[in-house]
């Protein structure tokens, strides 16, 4: 899709589909970091039950972990630091406050462990701050990530949250050579979903145009580009984040998803 195809949306009922139904999903404890890579993710073996006799206990059922509230990006963006802390520490997102992050992230945080399930990792040595993100944007990863875990993905692989020098102008005229998402830590660059059975999306290997004006308006017959298309435009439903870019949009994005909370200068942009 080229760029004078891109649309800008303010308002989408045909896409928009129950948010809060999906993004209320429970958010699970934290388990164990995700897969190393290069290998799929890692089996556990468990030890066979005993079998209970007439006289055992019944087993405890754990508690409920916290519910997202469903704030789509909007709702998300207007929350101060203080709001936005306290409700990462109701949904129990693993997360440490980072001291020496950019200035120009306002409430810098680093993920410490699974968001619902999921992973969030870079695949190589991190420099730069490339791991700190904004905890808006964290917030709208968990709930994104309830719809991530639901299609079977327990790791996110990507390029960057943070990254100085980054330059927007994919939404606007007027936003053009100006400081983007990145630079605020507001932004993520995904290039790689793990599945639980160990198989690998790429973005720059197995996403398919669907070769409409809308890209969540069309669907793919490739099993591995639906599943791609599928979870892209999950998020989009979900009004998780303002910006989307997909490799439709220009060649710069051909190998991930760009998706930030903020971008889209008001309102709301995907292609």
């Amino acid at each position: 899709m080229a760029y004078d195809r891109s649309v800008r949306l303010w308002f989408f009922p045909a896409l928009t589909v129950a948010c809060f139904g999906a993004c209320g999903a429970i958010l699970p404890r934290p388990a164990g970091s995700g897969e190393e890579q290069g290998g799929g993710p890692e089996v556990v073996e468990e030890e066979p039950n005993p079998v209970a006799g007439p006289d055992a206990e019944p087993p405890v059922e754990p508690e409920a972990p916290p519910v997202p509230a469903g704030l789509d990006a909007d709702a998300v963006l207007a929350l101060t630091p203080d709001e936005c802390f306290t409700k990462l520490d109701e949904w129990e997102v693993p997360y440490e406050r980072v001291d020496d992050a950019p200035a120009t992230i306002d409430a810098p945080i680093r993920l410490t462990g699974p968001l619902a399930g999921v992973t969030y990792a870079v695949p190589w040595t991190v420099t730069n701050h490339h791991d700190v993100l904004d905890c808006r944007l964290a917030l709208a990863l968990a709930e994104w990530s309830v719809l991530l875990h639901e299609r079977g993905v327990v790791e996110v692989r990507i390029y960057s949250f943070y990254r100085a020098g980054s330059r927007g102008g994919v939404t606007s005229r007027r936003a053009q050579g100006q400081p983007s998402q990145h630079s605020y830590g507001l932004a993520i660059d995904a290039g790689w979903f793990v599945k639980a059975d160990g198989d690998v999306l790429s973005v720059l290997d197995d996403w398919v145009d669907p070769g409409t004006e809308v890209t969540c308006g069309g669907s793919v017959d490739a099993a591995d580009g639906a599943a791609l298309l599928d979870l892209y435009c999950s998020a989009w439903s979900a009004r998780l984040f303002h910006v989307q870019l997909s490799p439709a949009h220009n060649q710069e994005h051909e190998n991930h998803f760009h998706l930030d909370v903020g971008g889209g200068g008001g309102g709301w942009y995907l292609d």
